[in-house]
């Protein structure tokens, strides 16, 4: 009930006044309330969970058959070892699943700030001129080079003056693919069109289709509006206009700065791009800047995955006691059952089988658990990005997820390890003996 109530009041694409407070701790609430649940009902979830899941091992022989008999034929012991490691798993996977979002998010907005490798910019009163820009697009070390220009303009129905839109190619650049529209598309920009900002929404009213009229010097222009970004337009303008239109607002034939990529990966490739422009503004007597964007990204980056590893390095703490604890759990079951073991041993099952069936229900618990723990940690991953309220994407990362359910079973499997042996070297004589 209360994930139901979170998922109806989720915020929409551009919330406004959103508190997220209310929201998130009912999303926790509910993971509380959800295991409380999963140690109550476990024990009838762990046959169905079984059946399916453990289809392939059954059908691998008589070993196969006997391990998931002895799992699911003690439920209780079965469940009580699942759910911790299902906790372990759940945590893990919302950590994955929710550092994934964010980092798409965080891409997104630095897409906007940081849309290529390097920046070329003009200060003062000496543009860049054409000739600049074709000596830098003769230049192996570069790609994508995309020069723009800059105009403080006035939007009818706003008090603001002297905002900045420029003629940016947004489709030049394979970093602005990752930005976020909110309504139209970023393809339709062309001549008489224009893509505005989340700011320039709020200040002037104007929605994707309304007709936005910009002025600068007397000079006026009738656009319509094919987009509109979240945030702020990429390099923090206003908003992007074709080069046509800005010329008609007066802007001159000098470029107020351009972007570029490197042209090969690698720290080297890296270098010799920055040592291009910089060359180009040597010649120019250095009346340009050159600013290395890509490290902004990628020390971006690099804090995320720092405090994803943090996380998960302290979350491995729980799956590290629910790996003791399945070996705690197939020790007791070996203790528990040294007649069974004998009397398997006399009718032919040999030690390695003996150990190999032991080994085996030890992966099951894990198998069993980290099928639980990704039932619930994706959804509520998802739940609670949501919730924040900062339109992040859902990042599902596929590869991560599922080597983490095959961690946990090879590990659930080596606590097993041990027990198994020692199960092993019983005799049959003294097995049947035992009281």
């Amino acid at each position: 009930m209360l994930a139901a109530y979170v998922a109806t009041n989720l915020p929409g694409r551009d919330p406004k006044d959103y508190d997220a407070t209310q929201n998130m701790l009912a999303v926790v609430a509910s993971g509380g309330f959800a295991f409380l649940a999963l140690i109550a009902l476990g024990p009838a979830l762990v046959r169905p969970v079984l059946a399916v899941l453990g289809m392939p091992i059954r059908r691998s022989g008589p070993v196969g058959r006997l391990a998931a008999g002895g799992v699911g034929g003690a439920p209780r012991r079965a469940a009580a070892v699942s759910v911790v490691v299902a906790l372990g798993v759940t945590l893990i996977a919302g950590a994955l699943v929710g550092g994934a979002s964010i980092r798409l998010l965080a891409d997104r907005e630095v897409a906007a700030s940081a849309p290529a490798d390097y920046e070329l910019t003009a200060h003062g009163d000496t543009p860049i001129t054409a000739a600049a820009v074709d000596a830098l697009k003769a230049r192996p070390e570069l790609t994508n080079l995309t020069p723009y220009r800059r105009l403080d303009v006035k939007f009818a129905g706003t008090t603001f003056e002297g905002l900045d839109v420029n003629d940016l190619n947004v489709a030049a650049l394979p970093e602005l693919k990752k930005l976020d529209v909110v309504g139209g598309s970023l393809a339709d920009l062309g001549p008489g069109k224009i893509v505005i900002s989340g700011f320039t929404a709020d200040s002037t009213g104007l929605q994707v289709g309304d007709q936005a009229v910009l002025t600068h010097d007397k000079k006026t222009a009738t656009l319509t509006v094919v987009a509109k970004l979240p945030d702020s337009a990429p390099l923090g303008s206003a908003a992007v206009l074709d080069p046509s239109d800005l010329t008609k607002l007066g802007a001159g034939a000098g470029y107020a700065g351009l972007l570029a990529d490197a042209a090969t990966d690698g720290e080297q490739g890296r270098t010799d791009g920055r040592r291009a422009l910089t060359d180009a503004n040597n010649a120019a007597g250095g009346a340009w800047g050159v600013d290395v964007l890509a490290d902004q990204r990628d020390e971006i980056d690099q804090q995320l995955t720092i405090l994803l590893g943090i996380a998960l390095g302290l979350i491995g703490l729980t799956v590290m006691i629910a790996v003791v604890g399945v070996g705690t759990t197939t020790a007791l079951s070996v203790v528990e059952r040294v007649r069974e073991s004998g009397l398997l041993r006399a009718v032919g099952l040999s030690r390695g089988a003996l150990r190999i069936m032991l080994t085996t229900e030890s992966a099951l618990y894990g198998v069993i658990g980290a099928a639980l723990g990704l039932a619930l940690g994706v959804p509520y991953a998802w739940l609670l990005v949501k919730a924040l309220g900062v339109n992040a994407p859902l990042g599902l990362p596929l590869g991560q997820l599922g080597l983490v359910f095959v961690i946990l079973v090879l590990l659930t499997a080596a606590a097993g390890v041990l027990p198994a042996r020692r199960a092993a070297k019983v005799s049959p004589v003294a097995a049947l003996g035992t009281e």
